[in-house]
């Protein structure tokens, strides 16, 4: 029996230890913003989820909170977007950034900044030019959505042709020139389907699919918001870097800034020549050139 007691008061000091140990483990893991904010008191120290924003309320007291639901905090007035918060927590600042990229509403504002302000917009062309320079793969993401879409592949040869270095290096360009005097080929594209008629265009379709158009209730707010980065020169080329990484943004924001992006493009003698080869391999791109009739300038 002796033996017996000896067994149980083991197992059952053995489960006791365990459940403590795991208590006080997931506590120091898992330490609640509640807790931080009460032990601290300080913003500079709080932690929240990697995947998390740290938000102060108007009243003072601190949230942990997707980067979606941040926005609308901000939106309804429980707070305001705080610069400071952010530029000590980088990780933060890009999920952020990261969530207004994928808000058509958002980014539809910003590009509007950007038509207002030409410095800027020569500013972003630069930069772009220069990362495109470096990575070929981004060219694609520019080019890819805009002669994939029927409408504004349109506006793309206007452009073309209205850029006289581009015009004469088309004409000087024996495979283009041959290309576009060939009758039409057969496509089996429709509106945003355009793998048929494009084998390098990025998947910017699989991207859409997480761009959000939310309204929202006081856009004030979120307008101070993005003004607020828009004076920071180094949250602002984050915020376009990130633009041009992610070709369903390039697509929605074709229709507002496209021709200056694309003449800055046009006028750098290397760009030219790549952007002339994949274009010739796009179809329906092509074809939409081919549509003038060999009669045209082109």
């Amino acid at each position: 029996m002796h033996f017996q007691h000896l067994l149980l008061f083991a197992t059952v000091f053995g489960i006791f230890v365990g459940v403590v140990y795991f208590e006080n483990s997931f506590a120091q893991e898992e330490t609640s913003l509640h807790q931080q904010w009460k032990k601290l008191a300080d913003l500079d120290n709080l932690t929240c989820k990697s995947d998390q924003l740290l938000f102060q309320k108007i009243n003072g007291s601190p949230l942990c909170v997707l980067p979606s639901t941040y926005l609308k905090l901000v939106d309804r007035g429980y707070g305001n977007y705080d610069p400071s918060i952010m530029s000590k927590r980088p990780s933060m600042s890009n999920e952020l950034m990261q969530s207004m990229v994928f808000n058509q509403t958002l980014m539809h504002h910003w590009h509007e900044m950007m038509q207002k302000n030409l410095t800027v917009m020569k500013r972003t062309s630069t930069n772009w030019v220069s990362q495109i320079s470096s990575d070929a793969d981004l060219l694609k993401n520019m080019l890819g959505p805009i002669a994939s879409d029927p409408k504004l592949r349109l506006d793309m040869i206007d452009a073309m042709k209205d850029h006289s270095k581009m015009e004469i290096v088309m004409k000087q360009h024996s495979g283009w020139m041959d290309s576009v005097h060939h009758p039409v080929t057969n496509s089996e594209t429709s509106y945003g389907l355009h793998h048929s008629a494009c084998s390098w265009c990025p998947e910017y379709q699989n991207h859409s699919g997480h761009v959000s158009s939310s309204e929202f209730a006081n856009p004030e707010r979120m307008l101070d918001m993005m003004h607020v980065m828009w004076i920071n020169s180094e949250m602002s080329q984050d915020m376009h870097s990130m633009m041009l990484q992610n070709p369903s943004h390039m697509r929605q924001m074709s229709e507002q800034v496209v021709i200056p992006m694309l003449d800055s493009i046009m006028d750098h003698e290397d760009l030219r020549q790549q952007m002339i080869d994949l274009l010739l391999e796009h179809q329906d791109f092509m074809n939409a050139i081919r549509h003038d009739g060999p009669e045209t300038k082109h």
